[in-house]
């Protein structure tokens, strides 16, 4: 049986494994991608930001998942708090 601690740090590392995956998917799109930015049909993205949105958010989302990885564990207190 796992404990709260084992618990939350199979999430943790489960969390890190998406993002992994994530960036290598990203990678191995990246040839395509570039040439796709350059298409004409590209440019409504480029110009209304959704390019850049996307870009932000996948680095936002990486910071979110360094934080939780680098931060202590929350007590038994608050832990035994999120199930009420």
């Amino acid at each position: 049986m796992l404990t709260r601690e084992d618990e939350i740090n199979k999430k943790i590392q489960l969390t890190k494994k998406i993002l992994d995956n994530v960036y290598e998917i990203l990678e191995l799109f990246k040839p395509l991608l570039s040439k796709m930015i350059i298409m004409p049909d590209a440019k409504e993205f480029k110009e209304n930001g959704t390019l850049e949105r996307a870009a932000s958010l996948f680095g936002r989302i990486s910071d979110l998942c360094g934080e939780i990885e680098n931060s202590p564990l929350p007590s038994n207190s608050f832990l035994e708090s999120l199930s009420n």
